[in-house]
Order: C-alpha cells, then sequence, then structure tokens
C-alpha cells in the first residue's frame, strides 16, 4: 500500500472528513512528520476512488455545517480491510524484526 494512501485510510478511519482536514489528521497523527502536499493528497484521493476504497459524499451526505467547497470523503467497508490488512502485515513484519533482534522468542 502507498504511505500517502495509508495515512488518508486512517485519518478516514474514525469519520469523513474533507482535504485539509485530512491533511490536518494525518499530520497529528504522525507527529508532524507526515506531511500530504496538495498534488499527492488529491492524486491519492483519484486513486483510493478508483480502487474503492473511499468515496465521495453527496452533498446531502455532508455534516450539516459543510460549506460546500469541501467535498467530503469516507472509507468504504473495502478500504477498511484493506487497512486492516496492511495493519497485519505490519504486525507480520514487527515480529520478524523482533525476533531477528533476539528481543523475541521464537
Amino acid at each position: 500500500m502507498k504511505k500517502p494512501w495509508l495515512h488518508i485510510l486512517l485519518a478516514l478511519a474514525t469519520e469523513d472528513r474533507y482535504g485539509s482536514a485530512i491533511q490536518e489528521e494525518v499530520r497529528a497523527l504522525s507527529g508532524g512528520e507526515v506531511r500530504l502536499w496538495p498534488a499527492t493528497l488529491y492524486g491519492s484521493f483519484e486513486e483510493l476512488l478508483e480502487a474503492g476504497w473511499i468515496r465521495q459524499l453527496d452533498e446531502h451526505e455532508q455534516p450539516g455545517g459543510a460549506g460546500g467547497r469541501e467535498r467530503y470523503y469516507r472509507i468504504t467497508p473495502s478500504g477498511r480491510a484493506a487497512l486492516s490488512a496492511e495493519a497485519r502485515r505490519f504486525d507480520a513484519m514487527a515480529h520478524t524484526v523482533r525476533t531477528r533482534l533476539g528481543e523475541e522468542s521464537v
């Protein structure tokens, strides 16, 4: 999974968000280490939409105070499954690293 995709899906895992809110959430979750610039963010949206991992909300689905210019996105069930699979892959890799470092018994 591409790194920007992971961060976008993670930002959407708890609530629907629009572009700059996703950028802010990613920055907060990463302790400021990851910044999604607009070209990366919106390019990733296109790819994630095409993959079926996120969807853009219709106007009537957006939060009540939405100004209309913002496009809100929601993670889909297949996006959640992909994020969960990535978490399992990370767990397996972390286990391998700890084992190789002698920090975990086999």
